[in-house]
């Protein structure tokens, strides 16, 4: 069984998730960024993916998106290394931002 140990962890976000403070990179959301393989837009954030704490006791997250139009698949990683840290995308080489997010997706 998986077991996660949340010492010295500062409080949750609004969704639950411990760490510092939440970010907006939730399932569904959508991301005004160009596909890899097709150009168009947008990006589905389709997985977030809980990875490990950061010695910041951030929480990191590997979010995984999908293109609407062709179905491919890219990544990056938010909180990486330390809090508000977000990776490039692993294919296009593009960072995104929060700024990028323009669909909130919803929240059951």
């Amino acid at each position: 069984m998986f077991y996660n140990n949340f010492d010295n962890v500062h409080g949750e976000d609004r969704y639950g998730m411990a760490g510092k403070t939440g970010d907006p990179f939730r399932e569904e959301c959508e991301l005004g960024i160009s596909c890899y393989q097709c150009h168009e837009q947008p990006l589905v954030i389709a997985e977030r993916n809980w990875m490990d704490t950061n010695n910041d006791d951030s929480q990191r997250y590997q979010i995984v998106v999908v293109c609407e139009h062709c179905g491919a698949v890219d990544e990056f990683i938010v909180n990486d290394g330390r809090e508000h840290q977000i990776s490039k995308l692993k294919r296009s080489k593009y960072q995104p931002t929060e700024k990028n997010i323009i669909n909130k997706g919803t929240v059951d």
